[in-house]
């Protein structure tokens, strides 16, 4: 249970097995709650359970803020209270949880490039940005979703060189 984390494929020793790719989903997670534990000695029934409910479903993302708030997210506020049923009585053994108010991530896209330049300056003043929007490839948005390519958790400049190498991006 430590190694899987979303999916795998299991086989006997000795058979020559194939690996089935993970499922992609056309839907993501964008409805967000907060959640606690109310007795703080339930913490670590509620790490646990939260790592129970990712496995559980794939299309529910369980991550830690840097503010060390519990996020749970989900496809819907369905979904998520669903989500969050199963988390206090399955998962926590009805341990009770300090759910807050759920966010909805708001999200737009380009579809064609702008006709406008918009000028951004940097707080003290001596830094000046002037940008255009433009759409991103069908392959620039599948390669940013690969984590170990150039996914939010990859580092920066890092992640700037592949983009720049790849994309012709300018890194400047």
């Amino acid at each position: 249970d430590k190694y899987i984390v979303k999916s795998a494929t299991i086989t006997d020793e000795g058979e020559q097995a194939w690996p089935l790719r993970d499922m992609k989903y056309s839907v993501s997670p964008v409805v967000r709650v907060a959640v606690e534990a109310k007795n703080p000695a339930d913490l670590p029934k509620l790490v646990e359970g939260l790592k129970r409910l990712s496995k559980s479903d794939p299309l529910v993302v369980c991550n830690i803020e840097e503010s060390g708030e519990h996020i749970v997210a989900g496809a819907g506020e369905l979904h998520l209270e669903i989500c969050l049923k199963d988390l206090q009585e399955d998962f926590m053994n009805g341990a009770p949880l300090k759910i807050s108010e759920p966010v909805v991530s708001y999200r737009e896209t380009l579809t064609e490039v702008s006709d406008r330049t918009c000028l951004a300056k940097s707080a003290n003043k001596h830094n000046r940005l002037f940008c255009k929007g433009e759409p991103l490839t069908e392959e620039c948005a599948v390669e940013m979703e690969e984590p170990n390519k150039c996914g939010s958790d990859v580092d920066g400049k890092i992640r700037a060189r592949y983009l720049a190498d790849k994309f012709d991006w300018d890194v400047g």
